[in-house]
């Protein structure tokens, strides 16, 4: 009888454990939640990764622009060495503001600076584009593809209609090295005035 006994309290806690564990799945939140909770992390530590390798990778060009800040008096200072304004590459490059000298350097300290300048751009471009390049971006767009797939139809399960399901919902574009791009551009090569 104690075999019985013993054999019956393990089949039912078997049972119990079964319960248990299916109710905690009825907390759980749905699949369709959790599949946009993915693209959302996915997408992020795409960014993430982006920012951080350019952000590397833009530090001689961070360098170059406080050179260029010693030999410039100010932003207008441009116009003796460079074709145009260099001054979208602060933004770009996320560089400090600029803090510029008290009178502008000799010119040929500012061409200097100017082609060390338009030199670690031109190395800049180079290794940001062969990282982009080196991306393998099928996995990321695995998650897409599934999200774009799925996620309706995960959502009509749980709200009973296809109508609402799919209400709001924007399919997700796969990623492509252009869009990367787009949000984490090339910097523009300054040229130097003809004649220099």
């Amino acid at each position: 009888m104690d075999d019985e006994t013993d054999e019956s309290l393990t089949t039912l806690s078997g049972d119990i454990d079964a319960e248990i564990k299916e109710m905690m799945g009825l907390f759980d939140s749905p699949s369709f939640a959790r599949r946009g909770l993915e693209l959302e992390e996915m997408l992020r530590r795409v960014d993430l990764r982006c920012r951080q390798a350019r952000g590397e990778r833009l530090d001689m060009v961070r360098v170059r622009l406080r050179q260029w800040t010693r030999v410039a008096a100010g932003p207008a200072d441009w116009a003796a060495v460079f074709a145009a304004s260099i001054e979208p590459l602060w933004y770009l490059s996320e560089a400090e503001p600029p803090q510029w000298a008290a009178a502008g350097g000799p010119r040929h300290r500012q061409l200097t600076a100017a082609r060390d300048l338009i030199a670690a751009v031109e190395r800049f471009n180079r290794r940001w584009a062969e990282f982009i390049e080196s991306l393998n971006l099928d996995p990321a767009n695995v998650v897409i593809d599934h999200y774009n797939r799925y996620y309706v139809l995960e959502k009509e399960c749980v709200m009973g209609s296809g109508r609402l399901a799919a209400r709001f919902f924007t399919p997700v574009a796969t990623l492509t090295r252009e869009w990367l791009l787009r949000d984490h551009p090339l910097l523009p090569v300054p040229s130097l005035v003809i004649g220099h």
